[in-house]
Formats: structure tokens, sequence, C-alpha cells
């Protein structure tokens, strides 16, 4: 096969069919020299761009190295028209132009695979169109950048300024704030009481820091907190070494930074207020303790008065029952800091003795109520003359009669009033006085009017009868 190809002994080289003309020689050595030369390059150049392109997929390989392939073999193909010029080496040339001939059908082949991928480049005006809008965006892009840049700016300059104000409120005031995570361990601490370090809080459980009993209270404030999902507060007290406060403790359930469940608490060191409230409560003991002195005084001083003129023996008893019906209010109101008056207890401080001595015939029936400090007392003088007379002339005074005092509260638009009944049954028909006395002045007129509302006093065969209805909170 060897000798086939490079069989010269029957033929002649090419270059005597130019008659070895050097001009007409020069020209094709020239030209196919260069054409080869062209070649190599193109195929060198496929050859390079293969090896270093990413991505490529198999496709595109063997379709790249086709066409170097294709193109290097032409090349060939010249240097041999080169080379038979002096040598007839034309067994090899045609075997070679057969391969390229091969090889240059299947890239031919292969180009329409390639073609639609090709067409799908942009072109260098759209690449030109695509960058320049690239570089719009771009500069949208860094205009939003700027003015996010300058939001950023401001809010962080607001949140220094919102801490600033923060801290210059809580610093050396009573106030302490803190966060929690689920399992009651601080996660972020500012201005703890007691000289606590902050930062040695942070990662630690009120019973690193409090007492086992004291801790447990506040910590079970906190994990009814977490398991309702709403708020919680109340008054605490803890100690820190030797230093004891009380504290108005408020937890909330939250999530906090990084996700968690968590709370977040404010206490308020109340301490001094606690302490105000003890002196202000002795206060009031003192002042309860010489008002009552006083009514005494004031009783005695009636009384000698009495004798050293002509006046009727029931006066100073009367007297006495009505200053002591103001004492009877005045305990109630002093029990409670004066900050209101059980209605029920103002009615059994009045009536607790009739009770006692005519047991079932009293009947007192109503819910929870409050009455205004300035209530009680009237109240509690109305309901002293409603008993004295039936002991006297009512329902008390025979041996079936029988007193019932009902109360309720109702909501009438924004306000709540108080409708309190007195009836009386059982004792026989009773008659309207021909003279206004000092009780039924009170029951029509005084109590009523203080309270801002109205009562009704009925003298019926059945019995008397008196209806209050008034706003528990008095109209100015």
């Amino acid at each position: 096969m060897e000798r086939w190809l490079l069989e010269t002994a029957d033929f002649m080289p090419h270059g005597m069919c130019l008659l070895w003309r050097p001009g007409l020689m020069a020209l094709h050595i020239i030209s196919d020299a260069v054409i080869a030369l062209s070649y190599f390059a193109l195929s060198a150049a496929l050859g390079y761009f293969v090896a270093h392109r990413k991505a490529l997929s198999l496709r595109h390989i063997f379709v790249a190295v086709l066409f170097a392939l294709f193109i290097g073999l032409c090349g060939l193909t010249h240097v041999m028209s080169i080379l038979v010029l002096w040598r007839p080496y034309y067994a090899a040339e045609g075997v070679l132009k057969a391969i390229t001939a091969v090889v240059s059908l299947l890239t031919a082949l292969s180009a329409p695979l390639l073609v639609p991928e090709l067409l799908r480049i942009p072109s260098p005006k759209a690449l030109e169109a695509e960058v320049a809008a690239h570089k719009k965006t771009l500069e949208v892009l860094d205009r939003v950048r700027s003015a996010l840049a300058e939001q950023v700016e401001e809010t962080e300059s607001d949140l220094h300024e919102t801490t600033r104000r923060f801290q210059v409120a809580l610093n050396d005031s009573p106030v302490t704030v803190y966060e929690q995570d689920a399992d009651l361990v601080f996660t972020w601490v500012y201005n703890p009481p007691f000289g606590l370090d902050a930062k040695a809080l942070v990662g630690r459980l009120e019973t690193d820091v409090f007492t086992l009993e004291d801790a447990e209270a506040v910590r079970a404030l906190k994990r009814d907190a977490l398991q309702s999902g709403e708020a919680r507060r109340a008054e605490v007290q803890v100690s820190v070494g030797d230093r004891r406060g009380w504290f108005d403790l408020r937890v909330e359930p939250l999530k906090l930074r990084d996700g968690r469940v968590g709370l977040a608490a404010t206490v308020t060191d109340v301490s001094a207020l606690k302490a105000q409230e003890r002196h202000l409560k002795l206060v009031m003991r003192e002042l309860n303790h010489r008002s009552k002195n006083l009514l005494t005084i004031v009783l005695g001083i009636a009384r000698q008065t009495a004798r050293g003129l002509d006046v009727p023996p029931e006066f100073a008893v009367r007297l006495q029952e009505r200053l002591g019906s103001l004492a009877s209010a005045h305990d109630v109101l002093a029990n409670q800091d004066w900050r209101g008056a059980e209605l029920e207890a103002v009615i059994r401080g009045q009536l607790e003795s009739h009770m006692q001595a005519f047991g079932s015939r009293i009947v007192l029936d109503g819910g929870a109520c409050t009455l205004p400090p300035d209530a009680a007392h009237y109240v509690g003088m109305a309901l002293h003359e409603l008993v004295s007379n039936a002991v006297r002339y009512g329902a008390l005074a025979t041996e079936a009669g029988t007193i019932s005092v009902l109360w309720r509260t109702t909501r009438r638009g924004a306000d709540e009033w108080l409708d309190l009944e007195w009836r009386e049954s059982g004792g026989g028909a009773v008659t309207e006085p021909t003279r206004l006395g000092f009780g039924a002045t009170i029951l029509s007129s005084l109590a009523p009017s203080a309270l801002g509302g109205k009562a009704d006093l009925q003298f019926e065969s059945g019995g008397l009868s008196w209806v209050l209805s008034a706003p528990l909170v008095k109209a100015p």
C-alpha cells in the first residue's frame, strides 16, 4: 500500500506541466503555501477556542473539532499540491483529497445543526442596544442604591436619636427594660436595679440572681404570659444580697430579633411608693382614730349640754344613734383606705345589731357594688333612719313584719347607676307623718341630692318603701 501511495515511476512531476517556468512555479508555490498556512492558523484557532471555552456541550465540541479537522485537511491538500510539483505522489494526493472530501461532507452535513444556534446570536447592533439598556438599568439601580443608602443613613440617624432619647429617659430612673427567651434566659438588659451589671445578666436566669422563692414567683408570671400569649402585670418583691425592694413588673410576649419566641418586660422600682403608702395608711389610721374620738367628744358635749337644758331625754338617744351611724360608715371607708365603700358592708354596718336581734326577718340581696367615698355617709344615715323607724313604728315593731333590702347596678348610657330598695311588709298600715322630721328630710332630700340621684319614699298599706336611684359617680 505504501508503495502504491508513493509510486512515481510511471508519472511525471506537475512542474513539468508548468514547463518549470520560475514565475509560474512561484505563483503556485506561494499561493498554495499562503492558503495552507491560513488554513492551519484557522484550525489552530478553533482548537484553542474549544480547549479554553467553558461550558461547551459535546455536540458543540464535536462540530468545532470537525470544522478544525476539515480546515486542517484543506491546508494539507495545498501542501501536497506544492510537493507534487517536484515529486509525482498523485496517489497519496488523491487519498488525502478523498479523506478531505469525506470530512468536508460530514462538516457540510453538520452545518444545518449549527446555523439555527448561530442565528440566535445577537447582531452587533442588538448587542449594542442590549448593552445600552443594561447601562440605563445600571444607572437606575445606582440611583436606587443611592436613595436607599440615604434612607438607611436617615434611618440609622433616627434610630441613634431614638436610642439616645431612650437612654436619657431611663438613665438614673427606677425603670428597667429587658428581654428574655422562651427559657427565661436574659438576652438583653438595660438599666438593671440594685446596681447590677447589665452585660453580666445576659445569658443568666432569675434563679442565678435572686433567691429561689423570689425567682419562682416572677417566673410563674412570665410562664403564664408565654402560655396565654397575653401581657401580664403584677407587683413583686425581690432581694439581691441585703437589698430588698418592691417592683411593678409588666411582661408581654413577642418575637425576639432572631425570630425566637420570648418576652419583653418593664420593671419599675416602686419601693419608695410602697413606703409612702405605708406611711399614708399609718396617717389614715391615726386620722380615723382621732375622727372617732372627735365624734365621741361631740356626743359627750351634746349629752352634757342636753342635761343643762329643757331637752327631751330622747334627743340624746337619737343623737347618739345618728352619730353612731356616721361612725359605722366612717369605719367602712377607713377599712378600704377611703377609695370607696362596699355597699353591702355599709348596709351590714347599719343593720348588724338588728339582724342579730330579728334574724331572718331582715333579708339582704344584691351583688358587688362600690360606693364613692362621699356617698357612703349619706347612704348609711338613710339606712339608719329607715331601720330606726322600722323598730319604733314599722315592720320590726310587730311580730310578723319583715324587711327586704335589695340593690343592683345597671348601665345607663356611659354611666353606671345604683338602684337601692327598702321594702317593709307585714307591719300593718303606715301613714305619712304630718310633720317632716330630720329622718324624712334625709330620705327624701339630703341623701338623693348628695348622690346626684332621686328617691321615692312611700307610706303604703303594706308598709313603708324607699327606692333610691343614683349614679355611682356623682355628676358635676
